[in-house]
């Protein structure tokens, strides 16, 4: 599935829309970061694990979020209006 982004800073909903989470994905052109939320628990710690690169836990040490700051300078030819994912 191709997914096109209309805008820089558009939220897509990857799943299936029923009663479990859904995935979400934010391209903050603005801010010149992508940030994908796993599901919608409670966000109690932040690490970042790497330069620009941000995990959010919630109260059982999940990964729920993953933020990456400077995408134009670590993909400089990134097309933040298109986004491409596959499901298996």
């Amino acid at each position: 599935m191709n997914y096109q982004l209309s805008q820089l800073a558009r939220t897509v909903v990857a799943g299936p829309h029923d009663e479990r989470q859904v995935m979400k994905l934010k391209v903050d052109g603005e801010a010149d970061a992508l940030y994908l939320r796993l599901d919608d628990s409670a966000i109690v710690d932040s690490q970042e694990v790497s330069p620009g690169v941000v995990l959010d836990f919630n109260d059982q040490n999940q990964v729920v979020g993953v933020e990456i700051l400077s995408l134009s300078k670590r993909s400089p030819k990134l097309n933040p209006r298109e986004l491409q994912f596959e499901t298996a």
